[in-house]
Formats: C-alpha cells, structure tokens, sequence
C-alpha cells in the first residue's frame, strides 16, 4: 500500500487514490467542523460525513435516502483524517479546498465504462457531474467535458423518452370552417341563442420554459467546449460525443425551445422545485446543465449552492457494475451471430434477479449481479467486486458464502467474480462439479483486457452446453479451409453426407490442401515441400483413427469434422487444425486433432 499523502491545510487541490487515507495537517479543531458542515458535511458519531444524491428513479427498488457516502473525515487534534470510498472525482472538502480522488484502474478506463454503459441506457445510478476545479491544472479537461456530455445527453435521452415540460393553450374560434376539435357546449349554447355558428377548439402546445431553456443552453455551451482544442489534448471519442449533444440540442430546437446567453443569470437560479415532483426524471439532465452553467470553464466562481452542485463524485462500484452488465450483454449478442445452428435464442444475461429462498411470501432475498441463464437454466452466476489491488472476493468469507448461497439456489456449478484488480484464478470445489473463477486481468487493468476475459469466459461456459461453438469461433477467428465449402455452410455441421463429410479421407484431405493453396491468404502449392503431401497424409491417419479396441475414433457415417487455417502458426506457413464433430443421444462432442504445420 503507498504511503498516506500528508498535505498543508488551505492546499487548494489535494489528491489521494480511492479507499486510501489523506491527512490534512495544520487545523484549527475549534472550527473545522463548522467549516466541514460549510461544505455540506454531517455528522455521523465521531466522524463527518460528505454524500451525494444517486439520482435514481422513483419507485426502481435501488433509492437510498442517505445518498452516495464520497468522503468521511475525522478530526484528531490539529489534523485531519480524510477517506474517500470507492468513488473518483473532485469532492469539496472546505471552502477553498478539494480533494481529487483517483479511480484505481485509470481516468481513461472510467471514461470507457461511462461510454459503454450509456449505450444501453439502463441505469439512473448517478455517475456524477463534473467541474469546478477544471482551471487549477490538476485534472485533463478533456475528460470532465467528456464525463459531462455522457451525462448530459444520458439525462436529454431520458426526458425525451418520459417528455418534456410543456404548457398547453388553449384558444377557441368561431365558424363553419376549422382545425381542432368542436367544443359541443359552446356549439349548442349557440344554437340555443339561434346562432348556429360551431365552435372550434384548437390547443397549441408550448415548451418553451425556464427549465427547458437552461438545459439547452448547458447543451450549446457543452457543444462549445467539445469544438475547443484545450493545450491540444482531445478525448478520443470527442467527436462521438459531439454529434450525440448537438443531436440532443437539435431535437430540443425542433420542439421551440431556445436560450440565451444574455439570460444565464436566470438559468442558474432555476431549481428543481420549479418542477412539478412527477419530473424526477429531469435530474441528470438539470444537475448536468447546473453544473456547466455555474462552473469555471465559463469564468463563473460560483458560490453558495450553486458551488456545492460542482463537486462531482462517480461511484465505482455501481459503474463497475454496470459496465461489466453491458460487456456481458454484448458479449452474448457477439457470441449468437456466430451460432450457426440458431442454439441460444433463449441464452441471457439477467441483472440482479431476486432469488426467493423460501418463496415469494418472504421478505428473504438474495440478488446476485448477474445470472447467465439458458431459459430455466443457469449456466453461471458471477459477481462484480470492485475490490482494492491485490483482494481475492474467493478468500473473503462474506463474499464467498453469498456466492455458494446463489450457486445453491439457481443449482449452477459455475460461479465467477469479475474483478479489475484481484489476482486471476481457478478454483475447484472438492467432490463436486463446482468451481469459482476469479476473471481480472494479469496485469494492470485496461478495458480491452478485461472485455476479452469476459467474452472468453461466456465462450467457455456456453460451449459446455453447445461444444460447436468451439467450432464457429475457431472459423471466425481464422480460415475455414475446406474446397466446395464455405461459413454459410456449417449449419449443415452435423450432417454426415454434406459439405463435411469424410466419408473418402482421402478426398477429404485433398480438399483441405487445394483450399489453403489456393486462397489469398496460405502460401501456394509449388511453395510447399513435396505439394503438402506430408500434411495430407497426418489429415488421412486423423479421419482413420481408432481407439484401443480397434474400433473407428471417428465413424465416417456419424462424424464430420471442420479443418481451420491459422496463417500466424509456424512462421511464414500456417497450420492446420481438425475439428471432428460426433453428435449422440448424450449431445455433441468435440474433438481437435493438429496443429500441423503445411511443411
């Protein structure tokens, strides 16, 4: 663990790492605490303690009154003990001091993450809303605005969906000719008089308001600050980024709604009590457009609450969470386009089902993170752990018992935590089928490394269940190399008299070879040593072998099997893999001969 950060008290920017301690030196104790309330701190027994809103929908099952804890702070003698938990941001400590909390696996990463989990939309867990500090050199622009337009547009997307706040006018008209609707009351009070003259209602609807107008505001300003090139240091998806805000703003402009610069004083002084409460939806998108109306990037100190709302504080877990979902769901999506015999229509990911151990009439619940689930059955259960560097979730009692708890009541052998930091590992349960995986990457953590050790093991845990998908990704990963046969082919994999057969192994060889050499991708027939005859004849012993009793390994007329060209094996050659499949009333099995190299 690295040594706890020591800074003077008046430090204006102080850094620290998540779940790390800082200690700032030189206090007054007869007032720091009143200046800790200053900043929006409480009390908590001999602590205080900072929280922010999560910003979640009413009535989702996940509100928490308290609100996300982002730092605690203790006051012993002239010192004080601070502790963020797993969050990364810029927290307001006192006035005239922040702290800047480092996310454990990388600003690029977390960035990445918001990026993935916006995609699907899923989630109204707050990610939080960046800036204040933004001039003080400590934190890379580029990836606030980035972190503040996912956001923004996050928020937009949702008040779209839900609808915005609008006025409804309503002007009534008379005569025989008309648009709208007739108002029958008016219409026979007229007639009753003798005149019989209808009358026409017509309603305009109007979104052109304060709340409305502030958000597209924040959207023209962010727009501003994404076309900017700051010290030329750019977000790599900036321009990504871009066209999703000025979609938003365009879409806002298309229903009436407009701003002003001139009227940014009014903006900043809307608040959410302006809304009617059923409006809970608008609180990113408010809290967002708050933040860059009052932040510094405008030249705008701030001040008063209007300062509070530009801390900004990303809970880890949460995001880890709900990136590790979204790679997941992707992961499967991935996985069935490469499923040619149409298996996993009914294979998903399920977030955090409830798990009633002794029936829906309880209040007993347990609800892992993510069930992968084909149909009725379970196939894994795995766990997200945004634990610190180095922390097995295997060897912790708590978190390992919980596991057994799911893997018991969803009758699944397969349990895995997905981690950024742990150390990786396999472990088997004795006398079972069981075992726990720990999936983090060998070294440190990087979103590529990671979403790849997911897809391997969703890869790994559906081919128990459908062994052809070794097939399909090995093709997919390489070349088919079979003459008279192409992918569209293999949802005849399993037929013994189609495009895979090896019913004549010599022929069958002679195929695999006049594919390679005549491909753009292998080495031509007059290259290889002796026409590739050599690697013919270790394809012909493969289709005639036999096991211990002289029977057929692979009997010609149940079995087919798919050679793969891998041009990257054995130098400028390639090689060869065979993949034999032989289906049976007990399923599939998959056997690989080779590699052999073509020389």
């Amino acid at each position: 663990m690295s040594e706890t950060p020591h800074y003077d008290y008046g430090t204006s920017l102080c850094s620290v790492r998540e779940n790390q301690k800082l200690v700032v030196e030189d206090c007054d104790p007869e007032t720091v605490g009143d200046e800790l309330r200053a900043a929006n701190f409480v009390r908590d027994g001999s602590k205080f303690v900072k929280r922010r809103p999560r910003l979640r929908t009413a009535g989702d099952g996940n509100g928490d009154s308290k609100g996300l804890q982002v730092l605690s702070a203790r006051v012993v003698d002239d010192t004080l003990h601070v502790e963020p938990a797993d969050v990364a941001g810029i927290v307001r400590l006192v006035p005239g001091m922040s702290v800047q909390v480092e996310p454990k696996v990388g600003w690029e990463h977390v960035v990445r993450m918001l990026l993935t989990v916006y995609d699907i939309d899923r989630t109204q867990s707050y990610y939080g809303v960046p800036l204040k500090e933004l001039t003080s050199g400590g934190v890379e622009s580029a990836r606030i605005i980035a972190i503040l337009a996912i956001n923004y547009v996050h928020g937009v997307r949702t008040i779209r969906r839900e609808g915005f706040v609008r006025n409804h006018h309503i002007r009534r008209r008379n005569g025989f000719e008309g648009l709208g609707s007739v108002d029958v009351e008016r219409t026979l009070l007229n007639h009753a008089s003798g005149d019989p003259t209808p009358t026409w209602i017509a309603t305009t609807v109007e979104y052109a308001n304060p709340v409305n107008a502030a958000i597209h505001m924040a959207g023209k300003l962010l727009l501003r600050l994404l076309q900017q090139d700051r010290d030329d240091r750019e977000h790599p998806r900036r321009d990504a980024l871009l066209s999703l805000v000025h979609q938003e703003v365009e879409h806002m402009e298309a229903l009436g709604i407009e701003s002003s610069q001139k009227r940014l004083g009014e903006y900043r002084r809307v608040s959410l009590r302006d809304l009617p409460r059923q409006r809970h939806y608008y609180r990113r998108a408010f809290h967002t457009a708050q933040s860059v109306l009052s932040s510094t990037l405008l030249g705008q100190a701030g001040g008063g609450t209007e300062e509070l709302l530009v801390d900004y504080a990303l809970g880890m877990n949460a995001l880890f969470e709900d990136y590790s979902h979204r790679v997941l769901a992707q992961t499967l999506d991935d996985v069935r386009e490469l499923d040619h015999l149409q298996q996993l229509s009914a294979v998903e990911c399920e977030r955090e089902p409830s798990l009633d151990p002794f029936g829906k009439d309880t209040k007993a619940r347990h609800e892992p993170d993510h069930l992968l689930r084909d149909d009725a059955e379970v196939l894994a259960v795995l766990d997200s752990k945004y634990y610190r560097d180095g922390k097995n979730p295997a060897m912790e009692s708590g978190s390992r018992s919980r596991m057994f708890s799911y893997a018991y009541l969803t009758g699944t052998d397969r349990m895995a935590f997905l981690c950024p930091n742990a150390p990786p590992e396999r472990l088997l349960v004795p006398d079972t089928d069981g075992e726990v995986r720990v999936v983090s990457p060998d070294d440190e953590f990087t979103c590529d490394d990671y979403e790849q050790l997911l897809r391997e093991y969703v890869s790994e845990t559906l081919a128990v269940e459908y062994p052809e998908l070794r097939v399909f990704e090995a093709v997919a990963d390489d070349h088919l190399c079979l003459s008279g046969a192409s992918e569209r082919d293999l949802t005849r994999v399993h037929d013994a008299n189609g495009p895979f057969s090896i019913s004549n192994p010599t022929t069958f060889a002679d195929r695999v070879i006049a594919a390679i050499t005549f491909s753009a991708y292998a080495p031509n027939k007059s290259a290889l040593e002796d026409q590739g005859r050599w690697t013919k004849s270790r394809i012909r012993q493969a289709c005639t072998k036999t096991d211990d009793d002289g029977h057929p390994r692979y009997p010609r007329h149940e079995t087919t099997c798919v050679p793969v060209y891998d041009p990257s094996g054995d130098d400028d050659h390639g090689e060869i893999r065979l993949y034999f499949l032989r289906a049976s009333d007990d399923g599939t099995t998959v056997t690989e001969e080779g590699p052999w190299s073509l020389m």
